[in-house]
C-alpha cells in the first residue's frame, strides 16, 4: 500500500509540476506578444517622426517641413528642392499661405528671384483670409527693405 500511495503521490506532484510548466508556458507567450507589440509600435513611431506627415496636413505643408529640415541642417540643395516642390504644390492646391511659405523658405535661403517669382504667383492666387494676405505683404515688405542694401552690397568694388 505504501507503494500504491507514494505512486500517487508522484503522480499528483507530477501533474501539479506539469500544471506550473504549461501555465509558465502560457506566461512566456504572453510576454513575447507584448514584447512584439512593442517593437511594432517603436517602428510605427519611428516612421511616422521620420516622414512628418500628419493627418490633415497637405502636400505643400509636409514637403515645406522637409526643406526647414534640410536648411537647418545646412543642406542647402536639398531644402532649394524641397521649397520648389512646396512652392508648385501650393499653387496647385491654390493655397496662398503655402506659396507665401515656399516664398519664405526661399528668402531664409537668400534667393530673392526666386522670392519675387513666388510672389507673384501668390498675387495670381485668391486670399485664403486676412492672414494669408498679410504674411503676403509682410513678405513683400521684408524684400523690398533689403533690396537696398543687396544693391548697395552688388554696387560697391
Amino acid at each position: 500500500m505504501a507503494t500504491a500511495q507514494t505512486r500517487h503521490e508522484s503522480e499528483r506532484r507530477g501533474g501539479d509540476a506539469r500544471r506550473w510548466l504549461s501555465g509558465l508556458d502560457g506566461i512566456v507567450a504572453v510576454l513575447l506578444v507584448v514584447l512584439a507589440l512593442g517593437a511594432m509600435a517603436e517602428v510605427a513611431a519611428r516612421r511616422s517622426t521620420t516622414t512628418g506627415a500628419t493627418v490633415g496636413d497637405s502636400s505643400w505643408q509636409v514637403v515645406m517641413r522637409v526643406g526647414d529640415e534640410a536648411r537647418e541642417r545646412g543642406d542647402v540643395a536639398a531644402a532649394r528642392r524641397a521649397y520648389l516642390t512646396a512652392l508648385f504644390r501650393a499653387r496647385g492646391e491654390r493655397s496662398l499661405a503655402g506659396v507665401v511659405s515656399a516664398a519664405e523658405g526661399f528668402g531664409a535661403l537668400g534667393d530673392g528671384e526666386v522670392v519675387e517669382r513666388a510672389l507673384a504667383m501668390a498675387a495670381a492666387l485668391d486670399a485664403d483670409g486676412p492672414i494669408g494676405a498679410m504674411r503676403l505683404e509682410a513678405l513683400r515688405d521684408r524684400l523690398a527693405a533689403s533690396e537696398p542694401r543687396t544693391k548697395a552690397v552688388h554696387s560697391t568694388p
